[in-house]
């Protein structure tokens, strides 16, 4: 089996013959289905909806190289070159350079020993990922996603920290679970979003299409239906169940930035994450400037003017770190 053929059967541009080739290998053993899961695992891709100008391009074939240079410096650099160099030609025929950069502008590692995958989107990235069972996974900047290379249990399992939309595929046979630090999440076949980051008060879980079950650190069960969302107060531990007229939860994965009603000092924590930035107070007064609205989240400066213009604050920006103040 080669490395190049998996590849088709993963792209979906293998023949009848080679997938038969490739089913009838992967029954022979369990490594086997690991070293597919692996292979579909580490194409994470990003910004498949978006257009690149010539600008970012060019941003963005340097960064590649970074990462390629980097690459080589590792123990098993020379067949790791040889391998990606080769998908990244697929790749970039196939899907354009924004897919391809998908891979390398985010993190995946894999533990041989536990037969885990991580993969991480950093701060000033998003990325998908296709899960062994084939469910979608898209990532918000600085979250992790922990699964097991193969669903092989009665549950499909995995681990998030930070947040995700998930579309999960339908099998009733084997619940998918999303466990957080605090919450569980089961479903069947669904879509819906988490937000667990570590420095927010609250863990927020809504609900777009199908049903979910929420097993609450108190022991309670909630069921979620589409629309709903549940908010879980880590401090004081409250709960609060909402109806929610639309879908703005799920902006992030549209490309806009929306709030409702959030304090500049919250808004801060998302923007930090989104641009990889660092925002500083100038003065305690801003901190208190509240926000509802909505707005494209691709350029940092627009959304900073944005802000000063809708508001009574005025900001400063040296290089990543961005200062703010009250006029």
């Amino acid at each position: 089996m080669t490395d190049d053929l998996l590849f088709k059967y993963i792209t979906e541009q293998a023949t009848e013959d080679e997938l038969r080739e490739v089913h009838e290998w992967i029954a022979q053993a369990e490594s086997n289905q690991q070293q597919l899961a692996r292979i579909r695992n580490s194409w994470v891709l990003a910004g498949l909806d978006q257009e690149i100008d010539l600008k970012k391009k060019e941003r963005g074939i340097n960064r590649v190289l970074q990462q390629v240079r980097w690459l080589n410096k590792q123990k098993r650099a020379r067949a790791l070159r040889r391998q990606w160099l080769q998908y990244a030609a697929v790749a970039i025929l196939l899907v354009g350079l924004s897919a391809f950069l998908g891979y390398f502008l985010s993190t995946s590692t894999f533990d041989a020993n536990m037969g885990y995958t991580e993969v991480l989107a950093p701060r000033g990235e998003r990325s998908q990922i296709i899960l062994p069972d084939g469910s979608l996974v898209k990532l918000n900047a600085e979250s992790k996603l922990r699964f097991k290379t193969a669903f092989q249990s009665k549950r499909r399992s995995v681990e998030l920290e930070g947040e995700a939309f998930f579309q999960v595929s339908h099998d009733a046979s084997k619940p998918f679970v999303v466990k957080t630090a605090q919450l569980e999440v089961q479903v069947l076949g669904t879509s819906f979003d988490i937000s667990c980051y570590p420095d927010d008060k609250h863990i927020t879980t809504y609900l777009e299409t199908g049903k979910v079950k929420v097993n609450m650190p108190n022991g309670e069960e909630l069921i979620l239906k589409p629309d709903q969302a549940i908010s879980y107060n880590k401090e004081s531990g409250e709960i609060q169940k909402m109806n929610l007229k639309s879908d703005y939860l799920l902006d992030w994965t549209k490309g806009l930035l929306t709030v409702r009603n959030e304090t500049i000092e919250a808004l801060s924590r998302k923007l930090e994450r989104r641009y990889n930035i660092q925002i500083l107070f100038g003065d305690n007064e801003v901190k208190h400037h509240h926000y509802t609205g909505s707005i494209n989240d691709e350029d940092l400066d627009i959304v900073l003017e944005a802000l000063e213009f809708t508001s009574s604050l005025n900001y400063k920006r040296k290089g990543n770190v961005v200062t703010l103040y009250s006029k």
